[in-house]
């Protein structure tokens, strides 16, 4: 199993937003693409510089193939298109592998 933990960061007054764009359109699209075991988004509660919040999306997929077929994928791009102009910091993209 493969995590993929996506960080970022977004001011305080749009994290209602995101919230409701990962439920509306991040999760669904994720949960549509084969191999994904699953996505959830976690929101930093501890102390961040600039005044900006935390946040991280978590997916879980069978392989990396099956994520990089998913998020090469149109839907992927309208999924996170509204959501990414949310941003307040560039993304960082880390990949784990699952111990069993």
């Amino acid at each position: 199993m493969i995590v993929r933990i996506f960080g970022t960061a977004i001011h305080p007054d749009d994290i209602e937003q995101a919230k409701d764009l990962f439920r509306a359109d991040v999760r669904p699209a994720f949960e549509a693409f084969d191999g994904c075991a699953g996505i959830e988004m976690c929101i930093g509660v501890g102390e961040h510089s600039g005044e900006l919040v935390e946040v991280a999306a978590i997916s879980r997929w069978d392989s990396i193939e099956a994520m990089e077929t998913g998020i090469a994928t149109n839907e992927y791009v309208v999924a996170m298109t509204e959501l990414r102009q949310l941003f307040a910091q560039a993304p960082i993209v880390r990949l784990f592998e699952s111990v069993d």
